[in-house]
């Protein structure tokens, strides 16, 4: 039996309802350790995430789970509370899919705020999606359809990349999409000290990303997605990609 039957296995026998491969690596030699500001921020948005309300959006939902009230566990809560915390004129999401996360974020942008969205798929045609017109009357909550792993088209969208204060970054996971992100991320810019969220980041497929990531980071797993949640700051001064480095 090799491991990933094995795993299926396990996940049966526990009935649990997924399971992923994953794996654990040592903090001390990460190449992007956690500053004091960044643990304060994640101390500060996992106390407003148990404070933050979402039952509103379970009812856009067909019936349970019902996700955006599942926390810890699931994401939502969490970004409505870095939401809370960071208050950001700009959130950027990239990966829009069903609409909740969009949804869980702009619930709690100042009223002058506003985010915007980014698939490579409308809202419109996403299998299963809880957004509807009125969601974005108001100019709050943009979608953008563009490929930002394409260095091009992130180029095109450089004006709106440069002046987020917050990014949620739900790709493709597939080891291709988010490296490439990040790249065009920087050869565009950020704003000095916006907050990057990764979902997913326990995935045999974000493993790597995660772990060669040098800005100042940390795993908010335990107060997140299931999957993997990791909060960075992202810093000019620090590349964001280290080399792996030979073992000693």
């Amino acid at each position: 039996m090799d491991f990933i039957e094995a795993l299926r296995k396990l996940v049966a026998d526990l009935g649990i309802r997924q399971g992923i491969p994953t794996a654990a690596f040592s903090a001390d030699d990460d190449p992007g350790r956690p500053d004091k500001a960044l643990i304060e921020l994640a101390l500060s948005a996992a106390r407003s995430a148990a404070e933050s309300d979402l039952s509103d959006l379970c009812r856009r939902l067909a019936g349970p789970p019902y996700w955006p009230e599942i926390w810890p566990g699931e994401h939502y809560k969490l970004l409505a509370g870095l939401v809370r915390v960071l208050q950001p004129k700009l959130a950027i999401e990239i990966g829009t899919a069903t609409g909740l996360s969009a949804l869980a974020i702009r619930k709690f942008l100042p009223a002058t705020s506003r985010l915007a969205t980014f698939d490579i798929i409308p809202w419109t045609e996403f299998p299963g999606h809880v957004l509807t017109p009125a969601d974005f009357h108001d100019g709050r909550l943009q979608q953008i359809v563009a490929d930002l792993s394409d260095l091009s088209v992130a180029r095109t969208h450089g004006a709106v990349l440069n002046n987020a204060d917050f990014l949620f970054i739900d790709a493709a996971k597939d080891g291709r999409v988010e490296p490439a992100l990040l790249g065009n991320l920087a050869a565009v810019g950020l704003k000095e000290g916006a907050v990057l969220v990764f979902d997913d980041i326990r995935m045999m497929t974000m493993l790597p990303l995660w772990r060669s990531i040098a800005l100042p980071k940390l795993d908010l797993t335990s107060f997140g997605h299931w999957s993997g949640t990791g909060l960075t700051f992202w810093r000019r001064s620090v590349p964001w990609f280290a080399r792996r480095k030979a073992p000693a």
